[in-house]
């Protein structure tokens, strides 16, 4: 019998989604160990017996652990070569979904990592909020751009490129949500939203996080 998969996940994290979207489009049956902390970082302890570093998503195979989603996403890709790739075997392609994996890590996580900052501050700055919208608004437009283009970042079908940047667009438009049940979610509905001329935008990230399995439990 084939080892099962095992991923050690935060909830709320756009690259811990990542991981999920990854497993969920090439139908990867997996175990998930969702890690609840009290604060930030909280006890991590954990996460570092199974890995050596504080970090999440982390990846169990078998002997094998992997940590950092981008490596994750590249190890399902390298074993499990029967499944819809993530990458590409053409040299420029694969260029370019790297370049929209810089772009998520550059201009689509500054703003998220603004908001982040705020959930932690002890008096949120209204200002930040909108400086992180209009960065959201800005960054966006390349990808409401290129899906003018192609259904995906890419290409036609779902790559690396898309399962990298959706989930921290979906940050900015997450449906309201009770504190109590979700702080960070309703946090970030409260404060991050995506403007007006995104319409190609939403909808893509709504079929992108349509692969997440953690939707259908």
């Amino acid at each position: 019998m084939a080892t099962k998969l095992k991923l050690y996940e935060l909830p709320g994290s756009p690259n811990n989604v990542k991981a999920r979207l990854a497993l969920g489009y090439k139908k990867l049956a997996y175990d998930s160990e969702m890690l609840k902390l009290d604060g930030y970082p909280g006890d991590r302890s954990k996460v570092v017996a199974v890995s050596g570093q504080p970090l999440t998503p982390v990846l169990v195979h078998g002997d094998t652990v992997i940590f950092d989603s981008a490596a994750i996403i590249r190890y399902l890709d390298a074993n499990f070569r029967q499944t819809p790739p993530l990458f590409s075997s053409d040299h420029q392609e694969m260029a370019v979904i790297e370049d929209w994996e810089l772009y998520t890590k550059t201009k689509l996580s500054e703003p998220v990592g603004m908001i982040f900052g705020q959930v932690m501050a002890p008096k949120p700055d209204r200002g930040a909020f909108d400086r992180a919208c209009s960065l959201m608004h800005e960054a966006t437009g390349r990808i409401e751009q290129q899906l003018g283009k192609t259904t995906c970042l890419v290409r036609q079908t779902p790559s690396a490129a898309d399962f990298t940047a959706a989930p921290f667009v979906n940050l900015a438009l997450l449906p309201a949500v009770d504190p109590k049940e979700s702080p960070i979610g309703a946090f970030f509905h409260a404060n991050l939203r995506l403007g007006p001329g995104r319409d190609r935008t939403r909808a893509w990230v709504a079929k992108m996080m349509a692969y997440d399995p953690a939707a259908a439990r």
